[in-house]
């Protein structure tokens, strides 16, 4: 199950917002998380990851940034749908998704959310058929 395809979706609210902006709050969060759970020599991997969210990319109100956690836990990049890249490393994998279902997430109710969501399924699946 720690192998399970995963994907965030996150969709622009604000009107104005840039992509040097997005690219520098996730060298914060993920940064921090990558130090939690790999200690401090991870500087490349970070860069390997925020380098994705290049200057030229536009992220007019309404548009979607997919982090999505797949199989031998590939990291892709999707921005509107088009692939801006993607990183073979679980310790980012990790960090990426603890920043948005791990124990100190950040947006709380989004986490409780995906939770509520995912017992469903869950109870579904163990449903008794017939």
């Amino acid at each position: 199950a720690s192998d399970t395809d995963m994907t965030v979706r996150l969709q622009i609210v604000y009107p104005k917002l840039s992509i040097r902006s997005v690219r520098s709050a996730f060298e914060d969060s993920v940064g921090s998380r990558l130090q939690k759970f790999g200690g401090p020599d991870n500087k490349e991997l970070l860069q390997k990851f925020t380098s994705q969210f290049k200057d030229d990319v536009k992220i007019p109100k309404g548009s979607v940034i997919e982090l999505s956690r797949e199989h031998d836990y590939v990291l892709r990049t999707k921005i509107d749908g088009e692939e801006m890249g993607s990183t073979q490393s679980k310790l980012l994998c990790q960090s990426v998704l603890d920043l948005y279902i791990g124990d100190d997430p950040f947006d709380q109710q989004a986490k409780e959310n995906v939770m509520h969501k995912l017992a469903m399924v869950l109870e579904d699946k163990n449903a008794p058929v017939g």
